[in-house]
């Protein structure tokens, strides 16, 4: 007889780890077949960014994932750390990692590069910054670009006053730095690295710091467009916690919120790769008209969300054809591409606020 529990009973022999291993194959593979896929000068390009994530609140969860304490009247809240390898021009989570609520964003990236090829670009916030973490790129020879905290550093600060909008620095560094790079194994030896000035409508400067020496290749004026294309790893996260739900556990353990958070993550890459296959269809067919269109990834989701689980039950002879017409469907669901808008963000009704409501879910 099948026991109330049985399903329980099955899900803890299976370990989260097959999620991850599964991604990895299906990320290296899309790569590997698909070499119109879209770069930067070249590059993939990859932002790193972390998030919070709401987990259950149980004893073996908080033990396990930390908790965030409350304000004075608010309970505290069980909390996980995200970090995300994100391609943001391919929609593509090439890694992701769940971890305790205290760890370490830098740490995290540092993991992130163990999944980067030669020809990745990585863009990092200004909670990035560290020396140890520019030597790992150095030492791995990965390229990155970062925003400087313009407001800490003297060199920053001196660069951000000095209106150039360009410069080349030697870095050295200091005792704190040179204690943490003898104790990961990396090299302690100045680096030289470019400062870029970028003007913000509002008046604000920002300050990046990158290792792409070459000038001529990659010329100041287009570092502006690209760090903006950072923002692709938050709407990323958009998409995890308000289309796909990714908080929404199924279980009340740690294996079962392991097991969800990476089986969300590869359903919404097989998502991804779907939506650019149909993303080609849709550049053709809109060509003419005034403005680019876009596939509803929301759509795409809700689409994929009943139909994941017959394509991978499918035998290769059918599974062409399903896919063909998947494709065609999702190609018919798009929308226009606005670009340069902009919102002054609210922070009024938010000091207070405990649950937030969904933007919108993949039903």
């Amino acid at each position: 007889m099948v026991t109330k529990s049985a399903l329980s009973q099955a899900r803890k022999q299976l370990s989260y780890t097959a999620f991850i291993a599964l991604n990895q194959q299906a990320v290296e593979a899309y790569y590997a077949t698909h070499p119109e896929f879209k770069t930067w000068h070249g590059f993939r390009l990859c932002a790193i960014d972390g998030s919070q994530f709401r987990v259950p609140n149980e004893p073996n969860i908080i033990n396990a994932f930390g908790v965030n304490p409350g304000k004075d009247n608010q309970k505290d809240c069980a909390l996980a750390l995200v970090s995300v390898y994100y391609d943001v021009l391919n929609h593509i989570s090439i890694d992701s990692s769940i971890n305790h609520t205290t760890a370490s964003e830098r740490e995290c990236a540092a993991a992130h590069l163990n999944y980067a090829h030669p020809k990745d670009l990585s863009i990092l916030d200004r909670g990035y910054n560290a020396f140890w973490l520019y030597a790992l790129y150095e030492a791995t020879d990965r390229y990155f670009c970062m925003r400087a905290k313009s407001n800490q550093g003297l060199l920053y600060k001196e660069f951000a006053k000095s209106g150039k909008i360009q410069s080349v620095i030697t870095l050295k560094a200091n005792k704190c730095s040179v204690n943490q790079c003898i104790e990961k194994g990396l090299p302690t030896k100045p680096l030289k690295l470019r400062l870029i000035r970028v003007e913000l409508e509002d008046g604000e400067v920002e300050v990046l710091i990158t290792n792409l020496m070459d000038e001529q290749a990659f010329p100041a004026c287009e570092f502006k467009e690209l760090y903006h294309l950072r923002w692709g790893a938050e709407e990323n996260y958009k998409r995890l916690k308000q289309w796909v739900e990714i908080e929404n556990f199924s279980g009340k353990s740690v294996l079962s919120v392991k097991q969800d958070f990476y089986a969300k993550v590869l359903s919404t890459n097989l998502t991804a790769m779907v939506a650019n296959a149909a993303q080609q269809q849709v550049d053709k067919a809109t060509a003419h008209r005034k403005h680019e269109y876009q596939v509803n990834f929301a759509q795409a989701l809700s689409k994929m969300k009943n139909t994941l689980i017959e394509l991978l039950l499918l035998s290769v002879r059918k599974l062409q054809g399903k896919l063909e017409a998947l494709i065609d469907y999702i190609a018919r669901s798009i929308e226009p591409i606005r670009r340069g808008r902009s919102y002054s963000r609210s922070t009024s009704k938010s000091k207070n606020r405990i649950f937030y409501c969904n933007y919108k879910r993949a039903k």
